[in-house]
């Protein structure tokens, strides 16, 4: 059965208005679902973004791929800056700013940068808004990373029910009574 998911896909090279970010992230929509299951709904106060307004997963996911895009294409810089024979001075510039300035919310930084009152760290801020926007356009493979994700989501589901089941399996029966009767301390639920 075809799985539907509905979840925004950035047009690339072209930045959404702040109306527009309000909006998307008040969307909250019914989850994936196969034909034969209600839909999975994810509450709508899961997540926020950083101005509290709910947003989906995938939107979340958006964003972090985001600020990991803005530390890829920083890196890239930054060694572009160390060069063959020599290391630029706006290197060690770089290198102070992020000392001072942890690289957390890829947008803000920049931002930051790009009102930094040294000129050569506003051209390498431009480079590196370049640099990601290529880079998410053609350098990142998203086969991958989706492929990666839902495998290692699989394998670690298997690798955490494997660790139940054989706690379970080799505890004593004093043990599964107490479990069985509510009498474990440690469940959450």
């Amino acid at each position: 059965a075809a799985t539907a998911v509905r979840a925004y896909v950035p047009v690339a090279g072209r930045a959404p208005s702040r109306l527009s970010r309000s909006r998307r992230a008040a969307r909250v929509a019914p989850r994936a679902s196969h034909d034969d299951e209600a839909p999975m709904d994810v509450p709508e106060d899961a997540f926020r973004d950083a101005q509290g307004h709910p947003v989906t997963p995938e939107r979340k996911a958006a964003l972090a791929l985001g600020n990991l895009f803005t530390m890829a294409a920083t890196r890239v810089i930054l060694d572009q800056f160390t060069g063959t024979r020599h290391r630029s001075p706006v290197y060690n510039k770089m290198v102070d700013f992020l000392a001072a300035n942890p690289l957390r919310d890829g947008n803000e930084w920049l931002a930051k940068l790009m009102r930094d009152p040294d000129n050569d760290l506003r051209v390498t801020a431009l480079r590196i808004i370049e640099t990601r926007r290529v880079f998410a356009e053609t350098e990142f493979n998203w086969e991958i990373c989706q492929r990666v994700a839902t495998e290692e989501t699989e394998e670690d589901t298997l690798e955490i029910t494997k660790a139940f089941l054989t706690s379970t399996l080799s505890a004593g029966p004093e043990e599964v009574r107490a479990n069985a009767q509510g009498g474990s301390s440690s469940s959450s639920w």
